[in-house]
Order: C-alpha cells, then sequence, then structure tokens
C-alpha cells in the first residue's frame, strides 16, 4: 500500500506530506530534543519543530545547525539538506547530523554515522525519503549567546538598491562568517514591499558586514539585541492556503541582479499569478558562500555536488487561494524561474544545484547533484532498499533519478 511520511507538514509539494488512498505516517510524537553537554551534541526527533528544539537547548546556552522558520519539521528540512544562520561557520544542517537511526524498508533499525553504514550516512545528506523513515538525528551542539538581528523593512522600490547591496555583501573576500541574511520581496504587493532578515551571531549592533545596506532607507526596523530564538521567532510567514515554490542557484553579478529585479517586477508572468484568487509572489535571495561549502566538505561532505564558489539560492514562492488556480501559477512561476536561469546561463555564471527545500514538486532536484551525488545514491538505494519500496510506494517528495539505477556508475 502507498504511505506518506510527514514530519512538520511545511512542504506544499503534493504527497511529500500527504496522501490520498494510502497510509499517512504522522512523526509528530517524535518530537523530544535531549541535550548531551559531555558530547556536544543533541538527540532530536524527526516529528519535532525547530521552536521546541531551540527552547529546550535555550536552556543549555547552546544551539543546532537548524531551521530559520522555527516552525518547520525537524526531519524534511534535514533531509532537504537544510540551511541555517549558523551555515557560514558549520556547514548546512545535514552537514552537522552526528548520527540518522531510521527504520529500513525490511522493519530494521540502523544506525548511520562516520563508522557505521557510511554509504548511508552520505546518501541521507540530502536524500529525503528515498532510503527509509528517519526517527532520531543525533546533532552537534554550539554555544551561542545574545546576538543582534530582525528584520528590516523597505518599499518595493528599494529592491534594485538591495540587490545591489546584496551583490556588494557577498563580494566582500573576507566574508564575516557571524553574519547571515535573506532578503524577500513581495514583488505582486507594494504595501508589504519588501524585508531583509538579518543576523549578526554576536550581540553587536550594526555590524560593519552589513553596511552595504545602511544607507537605503527602511519602513520599518525590528533589529535588536536579543536571543537567536527569538530573532528566528519574528520572521514572517503569509497566511495564503496554496503555495508553490521553484528553487534556482546561480553565482551572483552586479548585472544579473538587475536583470532579475525588472524579470521580478515586470514579466508578463506577473499578471497570470495576479489574475488568480490571492495571486502573489515573493522571491528569496539566499547568499551561500565558499565558507559554508568548506565548512560542510570540513565536517565530512554530503551527497549534492556544491561547486565551491559564491554563490546565491533564490526561491520564487507563489501563493493563491483556490484549488482552480493551481496549474496557472504554477506554469507561470516555472516560467519566471526559466527567465532567471537563462540570464544566468548567458552570462556563464548558472549553477546546477537546485535547494531541495525550497523547490517546486516537478523539479528535478537530485538529478542535479551531479555524478558522485546520485551514484552514492543509487548505490545506497540498492543497498538498503533492494525491493525499492521507498521509491514505489513512496511517491510524493523529490525521488531518485532513474538512469543507470541499476548498473555500479
Amino acid at each position: 500500500m502507498a504511505f506518506a511520511i510527514r514530519s512538520g507538514g511545511h512542504s506544499p509539494s503534493p504527497f511529500a506530506a500527504n496522501i490520498d488512498n494510502g497510509v499517512l505516517i504522522d512523526m509528530s510524537s517524535f518530537n523530544h530534543t535531549q541535550y548531551f553537554p559531555n558530547r556536544h551534541v543533541a538527540t532530536v526527533g524527526a516529528g519535532g519543530r525547530w521552536l521546541g528544539v531551540y527552547n529546550e537547548l535555550d536552556r543549555h546556552n547552546v544551539t543546532v545547525v537548524g531551521g530559520r522558520v522555527v516552525d518547520v519539521g525537524v526531519g524534511g528540512l534535514i533531509l532537504g539538506c537544510g540551511l541555517s544562520y549558523l551555515s557560514d561557520l558549520y556547514g548546512l544542517t545535514c552537514d552537522n547530523v552526528v548520527n540518522f537511526e531510521i527504520v529500513l524498508a525490511n522493519g530494521s533499525v540502523v544506525n548511520a554515522n562516520a563508522n557505521k553504514n557510511q554509504d548511508l550516512f552520505r546518501a541521507l545528506k540530502g536524500g529525503a525519503n528515498n532510503f527509509g523513515i528517519v526517527t532520531t538525528f543525533t546533532l552537534r551542539t554550539y554555544p551561542i549567546g545574545q546576538v543582534w538581528g530582525g528584520i528590516k523593512s523597505y518599499s518595493l522600490d528599494k529592491l534594485p538598491a538591495l540587490l545591489a547591496a546584496v551583490q556588494e555583501y557577498q563580494s566582500n573576500p573576507k566574508k564575516d562568517l557571524y553574519a547571515n541574511l535573506m532578503l524577500q520581496a513581495f514583488t505582486t504587493n507594494a504595501s508589504v514591499g519588501a524585508v531583509l532578515n538579518m543576523v549578526y551571531l554576536k550581540p553587536v549592533v550594526n555590524a560593519s558586514a552589513f553596511a552595504p545596506f545602511y544607507s537605503i532607507p527602511t519602513t520599518g526596523d525590528t533589529t535588536k539585541i536579543q536571543s537567536l530564538t527569538q530573532m528566528m521567532s519574528g520572521q514572517r510567514v503569509p497566511g495564503l492556503p496554496r503555495w508553490d515554490w521553484f528553487a534556482t542557484s546561480f553565482k551572483p553579478t552586479a548585472s544579473l541582479y538587475q536583470k532579475i529585479s525588472d524579470i521580478v517586477t515586470k514579466a508578463p508572468e506577473l499578471a497570470a499569478i495576479q489574475s488568480t484568487a490571492g495571486g502573489s509572489l515573493a522571491i528569496g535571495v539566499q547568499p551561500i558562500s565558499t565558507n559554508l561549502i568548506q565548512a560542510g566538505n570540513d565536517q565530512g561532505g554530503n551527497s549534492l555536488g556544491l561547486e565551491k564558489v559564491n554563490q546565491t539560492w533564490f526561491v520564487l514562492d507563489a501563493g493563491w487561494i483556490l484549488d482552480e488556480g493551481d496549474a496557472k501559477v504554477h506554469n507561470a512561476t516555472r516560467a519566471l524561474t526559466a527567465r532567471i536561469e537563462g540570464e544566468a546561463e548567458r552570462e556563464g555564471v548558472y549553477e546546477p544545484y537546485q535547494f531541495m527545500n525550497d523547490a517546486s514538486w516537478d523539479q528535478d532536484v537530485i538529478s542535479h547533484y551531479g555524478v558522485e551525488g546520485k551514484r552514492t545514491m543509487w548505490q545506497a538505494q540498492r543497498r538498503y532498499d533492494p525491493d525499492m519500496v521507498f521509491q514505489r510506494l513512496v511517491s510524493g517528495g523529490w525521488k531518485l533519478p532513474k538512469g543507470n539505477r541499476s548498473s555500479s556508475d
């Protein structure tokens, strides 16, 4: 019988966390967080949400490399790789897993780590629901104190200046690893405008790392000294009932950001989105530094095939109200993504990686991991799920590509 697995249910991908005419395995009771100070790790249940994890660890003045949106489920974020405000220092969330406890298709419970089932350990770092049901993650912990951060708000006409500032921020050859940000712009809703989620992981007000942004006039500013958990809890999540996301990546250039600004505010596809009930588009700009990629390599690496260059993980988030708009909004957002990718390819700065946690249901995410990453996953699938239970019966989420699956390559 077909089944689906739900951690927090944050993903809008059809059947990634729900199913019709099948069994839904709800992991929400696997929601424990336990800190082990002598080992500098915490065990975290796959069905927990990040706010619960952070609240427990704050009692011990430590944290983990976890989700930036606190209501997101633990399991889906980690298995999609996971991006954190601490990633420049320590790598992606999946890079900071010490052990996966996983139930395989044959019912056995195994551990995957650097010493045991090492091939599965690597495959799970970006492997989604393709190998089994993870019940518990053991994560490295790091000391954390007060930080400076919050949200700066801007009118939508400041988007070109903000993107130019992001480019300057990303171009610093001596990236401050304690500074992190995400820029969002609601390009179909000028009343919301743009928001800059920013954090400095020390109690330092107006750190020089963010200097490119300080001259841009704001319409609101919540930045202050606070805990990291408080800072993340203040971030906005729009309340529309239907969502679709598209992910793409590129090496940042000033000219490409200028073109993107024009695309997301003027392209004809915006009219198609706005013609649906509640139709809205938001973009997300996520700077990824070479430090993040190197930190992940230093932790043992993953299956993602990331090129060690400064890059941007870009996301288009489309929201609407009624199911009759599903195809129209999906196709329009896909076309906008194609426009951006076309401009990146023309400039020679396109990066093939697609960030699974931000991807749409029909983006072939794992095919973009590169030859070695796909080989790792195919080999792990043949060893740990030879009957392909998680390929045949779990249809939702991002599946392994079919090419060469049966070969040793």
